[in-house]
């Protein structure tokens, strides 16, 4: 390129620089049609652009408002599907809650005007079912509490609640009048009753099988109306007291015909009476068996109704009769079990456990149901009393042995029953032990008397006869008879010996030794006469050493009242100085000895029939020699040893001499 100066070179590319220049300015000059052209295109493309502007800002506005207005709409018609919907819900609901409220026109002519007889029973039960339904159905537990408040459902409340006193009312007034009229067609069929030489069982079956058809409507009328079973039960009680008091009068009355039996005396300890008219007495076991068949027929039947009326009249306590069982273990002729078909209706209701609330009320129904049947027991215990009051004991045995087969918190008025009985029978025969008592003291009142008390003899009869009497528990009454019995005798012994004291210890000991002699078979298998057996024995050897000092005594006073003043020396003296005391001297005691011994053979015959004089039991006699003898001998070794001790040089009869003079005699 000729590049070979810089200069040179420079300019060349500025000429060149300008001469461009100059050829685009002419270019452009010449092009100047076609700019304006453009330049016009421009300006229409600007103004479409503006008009584009314009029209999308308009339907931008345009858009909006219909964006607006679309969700307008659609928050409207969320509202209206939303509101359909809770519509439909809500008329859901009130169809159902409608068709709760609405009353069966079945159900409500029966509620408010049905028959109770026995075909119409079960529609009976399935309104009253219905009708504790729909109360429950509009109480809070099972209601919305939303709903609680709405007048529709407390109108239709009201109108159940009115339906239910209805039904109530009319149920009872049926039921008290159903048991007064079933009751009272029994007691006028005389058939059914015991009858002169016919005594017949009560029989409750009929009546417990028609009552039964009315159990499950006592059911639902408690569960409707608790308050309404009080007037029913008293009603109940009422009819059926009536009932069970004639059968228990009937029965009672035939029982006591119908018993052959010879009266007892009661006066067996009269001092006054003949000896020997206890001995035979009549056989009265015939009183205590009707008194046990009474017990045998009414006290399970009496359990029996107790049980059934708890189940029957609802309530909540539990069974008064093992099932399975009866009362006290026999199997009664009454084996129908009736109860069952009641403890089925309370399957979905009972309470385990005692209530004790609802116990206290049974029992204070029972009281009313079998109030004044006790009156007829009464009376055949006081006639069995009258005829042989000794048959108190095994009535008392008999008495307890049913009152111990009881359960301590069931059918609670026979238990008061079986124990007022048993009060009664320990009363009348309190009644004959003090009548006995007072027997035994009346002998006081005679003027003397010598001998064997007639009452001795006598109360080994008596107790021979209660012995044979005992059954079971009935041990106890008879030892506190026996304790009562012997407590007074013995008092009464011991002052009629002390109208007498010069033959109070001979009288003494022969009353106790009968008293032993007629109980010994006795007192070896009864404790309680053995007692008093070794107490009489204690009593009779006291008397028998008083009895026989005082003749001993009597027969040689002096002697033994010299032996005894050197006794009361030598407490006080040497026995030295004794002989040298006034009265005490040798030739005092060889006078003593002479008076004393001289005829000892008549002295000791004397002290013999001392000892025989006034006894009335001669087989007591040669006990009491052989006592005396030894006695005697006793007290004369004692003097022969003083006389040893205090007089060494004086010669008397030696032991031996006077014990081979008393057994030559």
């Amino acid at each position: 390129m000729g590049i070979g100066e810089a200069e040179a070179f420079s300019e060349r590319l500025k000429r060149e620089l300008l001469a461009l220049e100059a050829a685009n300015v002419h270019a452009i000059l010449e092009s100047e049609p076609l700019i304006d052209e453009v330049l016009q295109g421009l300006d229409a493309a600007t103004n479409c652009v503006d008009d584009m502007d314009e029209w999308l800002g308009i339907f931008n506005v345009k858009l909006r408002h219909m964006r607006e207005d679309i969700e307008s709409i659609e928050t409207r018609n969320n509202k209206l599907e939303m509101q359909s919907v809770n519509n439909r819900a809500l008329i859901e609901e009130l169809d159902k809650l409608l068709l709760g409220l609405r009353v069966p026109s079945e159900y409500a002519a029966c509620l408010t005007g049905g028959l109770f007889d026995e075909a119409r029973m079960l529609q009976n039960v399935e309104a009253c079912e219905w009708l504790a339904g729909a109360l429950r159905s509009l109480e809070v537990p099972n209601l919305d509490p939303i709903y609680a408040n709405m007048r529709a459902v407390k109108e239709k409340r009201a109108e159940l609640e009115k339906l239910k006193s209805t039904f109530v009312r009319r149920a009872s007034e049926f039921l008290r009048n159903y048991f007064s009229s079933l009751v009272e067609f029994m007691i006028s069929d005389k058939s059914y009753f015991s009858q002169r030489g016919q005594l017949k069982r009560p029989d409750h079956a009929d009546l417990r099988y028609k009552c039964r058809t009315y159990a499950r409507l006592l059911q639902h009328l408690k569960s409707l109306d608790k308050n309404c079973l009080g007037p029913l039960r008293k009603a109940y009680c009422d009819s059926l007291n009536l009932l069970l008091r004639r059968e228990a009068r009937e029965f009672a009355n035939e029982l006591r015909a119908s018993t052959k039996a010879s009266r007892n005396p009661t006066v067996w300890l009269e001092a006054s009476a003949g000896s020997g008219q206890n001995v035979n007495a009549a056989d009265t076991s015939t009183v205590s068996e009707a008194y046990a068949k009474m017990l045998t027929i009414f006290i399970p039947l009496l359990v029996d109704e107790s049980s059934f009326f708890a189940h029957f009249m609802c309530f909540e306590v539990p069974a008064l009769v093992p099932p399975g069982g009866t009362a006290n273990g026999d199997k009664s002729d009454d084996t129908n079990d009736d109860d069952l078909g009641i403890m089925d209706i309370d399957d979905n209701d009972s309470k385990a456990g005692k209530n004790s609330g609802e116990l206290a009320a049974l029992n204070e129904s029972l009281q009313n149901l079998l109030d004044g049947i006790q009156e007829d027991f009464y009376a055949v215990v006081d006639w069995a009393y009258k005829i042989d009051p000794l048959r108190c004991i095994s009535m008392h045995g008999i008495t307890e042995r049913y009152l111990s087969g009881q359960k301590a918190d069931a059918a609670g008025f026979v238990r008061l029953l079986l124990g007022d009985l048993e009060s009664r029978i320990s009363m009348q025969f309190s009644r004959f032990v003090d009548e006995a008592c007072h027997q035994i003291e009346r002998n006081e009142r005679n003027v003397r008397q010598m001998g064997v008390l007639s009452y001795i003899p006598r109360f080994a009869t008596l107790a021979t006869r209660m012995e044979q009497y005992i059954q079971g528990q009935s041990r106890d009454l008879v030892d506190q008879a026996y304790t009562k019995f012997v407590s007074i005798m013995f008092v009464t012994l011991e002052k009629i010996a002390q109208t007498e004291p010069k033959y109070a210890d001979l009288f003494l000991l022969e009353n106790y030794a009968a008293f032993q002699n007629s109980l010994y078979d006795l007192a070896n298998v009864v404790p309680t006469l053995a007692k008093f057996y070794h107490q009489a024995s204690e009593a009779y050897e006291q008397a028998c050493t008083r009895h026989i000092s005082m003749i001993i005594y009597y027969q040689f006073e002096r002697l033994f009242q010299f032996a005894r003043r050197i006794e009361d020396l030598m407490y006080t003296i040497p026995p030295e100085e004794i002989p040298f005391q006034l009265g005490l001297a040798k030739m005092d005691l060889r006078k003593m000895l002479k008076s004393s011994l001289s005829g000892l053979d008549k002295s000791i015959t004397a002290m013999y029939k001392k000892l025989q004089k006034n006894m009335t039991s001669e087989e007591l006699l040669p006990s009491l020699w052989d006592k005396c003898k030894k006695e005697f001998l006793d007290k004369y070794e004692s003097f022969a040893q003083l006389v040893a001790k205090i007089y060494p040089t004086e010669t008397i009869p030696t032991v031996v001499e006077m014990r081979d003079l008393l057994a030559s005699m």
